[in-house]
């Protein structure tokens, strides 16, 4: 079996790799800080997809998870500092339920210089090899120059009552273990920290922290997230901010902090990339009169039946809203109004760059058009067609259409979709005829098709034998 870990890629200092396998799912990040009283430390972030582990049964009746964790640094490949411990789940009363996910912190001190960094994770209660994954960590702070920490990503803080790993200046942060932000996801909370303006521009004298997001192709700055915060001149300033997102379309961002003198001179600067997913964003009946499509893409599709089609492919992606809106602007065979729409869908996802988002789209409607089309129906009406638009390239899959005793079936598999891990498809032709294949089952949340699978029921309206008493392999496909 493989195993899958993602790195967040939080700055270029830190191990910006994410991987992608079968079975285990672990998020991991790394983040630099000074201290003025002790050497500088970096913090390790460690999330585990509860979902991806296995739990065994303990002494005391329980069930619990466990993992094998290794982190090394290194200087000319001599071990300079290590942490090696097993990471271990709360304990569950079953596993019936849904298996939470858990968060692991590490606080380690290192002396100035450049470091390999080297993690090891493995699952205790599976044989599999550990996977093994390097980066580069550098410690590069001192008492006397003007430097930003590293960005911390944060999920939730609170005031310190008693100090923990998790304090910094007097609160407790729980680190966001990602640098991707789903629709789900309404604020972004974040912790940096300034050391010696002070030395820069005096004590106790006022500055400024500019924060603010821009694109990260073009460097524009988006207007409506920016925000300023002043503070005095001290051997450690930091900044905890939580900036709303709701807004912020579809795209790849730059978060900026800036420290501006009385002056309005720079004194530093820091970024770190991340990554917003906002399919959700709303486009009412108003706002597509009031679009303006003078030289956009657009307004070159002049074909009803182009646009027609364009805009009916836009159901896996759009809002429930959105395609009620797409419903009554086909219904008026404007077109002029289809243009219309069509741009502002677009500029909503991407208000930068539309016009490529949609090209990529396109890309692919046209793709699953040639492969997924019926006599009837289109590629993206298809089931098939409308997973693959909605959900994107599966990881994983088993075909298997000429299996003895049993329906043509092919299972789809996502290691990670939305808030959800191991997400499967299961697609059947029980008629044996043609090419289209329907969804029978799948256990992504929501989904009309996840009622039970659970090898005791055979669903003769599908012809799909989900018992295997005729020898089908579908379950052991499904299931490992």
């Amino acid at each position: 079996m493989k195993t899958i870990i993602f790195l967040c890629a939080l700055l270029l200092v830190s191990m910006t790799t994410r991987i992608k396998a079968k079975e285990l799912q672990v998020f991991f990040c790394n983040a630099t800080f000074n201290s003025q009283a002790e050497e500088p430390y970096v913090e390790t972030y460690l999330k585990v997809i509860g979902q991806s582990v296995n739990y065994v049964k303990t002494t005391r009746g329980s069930y619990q998870a466990s993992l094998k964790v290794t982190i090394l640094f290194k200087n000319l490949d001599k071990i300079i500092e290590f942490r090696k411990y097993d990471l271990l789940s709360a304990e569950l009363v079953d596993t019936l339920n849904s298996l939470p996910d858990f968060i692991d912190q590490q606080r380690i001190s290192l002396p100035y210089g450049v470091y390999q960094l080297d993690l090891s994770v493995a699952d205790n209660n599976n044989r599999q090899s550990p996977i093994k994954k390097s980066g580069t960590v550098a410690m590069e702070y001192d008492k006397t120059n003007l430097k930003f920490s590293d960005f911390q990503f944060v999920e939730s803080f609170k005031a310190t009552g008693q100090d923990n790993i998790l304090s910094k200046s007097g609160f407790d942060l729980v680190p966001y273990v990602d640098d991707f932000y789903p629709p789900s996801e309404k604020v972004m909370n974040f912790y940096i920290e300034l050391y010696n303006v002070d030395k820069k521009i005096g004590g106790n004298q006022i500055f400024i922290f500019r924060y603010y997001i821009e694109s990260l192709k073009d460097q524009i700055v988006m207007e409506d997230f920016v925000g300023f915060q002043r503070q005095k001149s001290a051997p450690v300033n930091p900044l905890l901010v939580t900036m709303p997102i709701p807004d912020l379309p579809n795209g790849n961002y730059s978060l900026v902090v800036e420290a501006i003198d009385r002056n309005n001179l720079l004194l530093a600067k820091h970024k770190v990339g991340f990554q917003r997913s906002n399919p959700g964003l709303q486009l009412d009946e108003s706002d597509v009169r009031a679009i303006d499509i003078s030289s956009t893409f657009s307004e070159k599709i002049s074909s009803l039946d182009s646009l027609r089609f364009y805009l009916q492919s836009l159901n896996p992606i759009a809002t429930m809203k959105q395609n009620q809106i797409v419903d009554k602007v086909l219904k008026t065979n404007d077109i002029g109004q289809m243009q219309k729409f069509l741009y502002g869908f677009w500029k909503t996802r991407n208000n930068q760059y539309p016009e490529e988002e949609w090209n990529n789209y396109k890309f692919q409607v046209l793709a699953i058009e040639e492969s997924y089309k019926t006599k009837v129906k289109h590629g993206f009406e298809t089931d098939m067609g409308y997973t693959w638009l909605k959900y994107g390239t599966p990881d994983q899959v088993e075909d298997s259409k000429h299996e003895p005793n049993e329906v043509p079936y092919i299972i789809w598999q996502y290691f990670h979709i939305e808030n959800q891990s191991n997400v499967r498809f299961v697609f059947t032709n029980p008629n044996l005829a043609g090419t289209e294949y329907s969804l029978f089952y799948s256990d992504a949340r929501g989904n009309r098709h996840n009622t039970g699978l659970d090898g005791s029921n055979y669903d003769r309206t599908s012809g799909f034998n989900t018992q295997g008493s005729w020898g089908s392999r579908f379950l052991s496909n499904f299931r490992r």
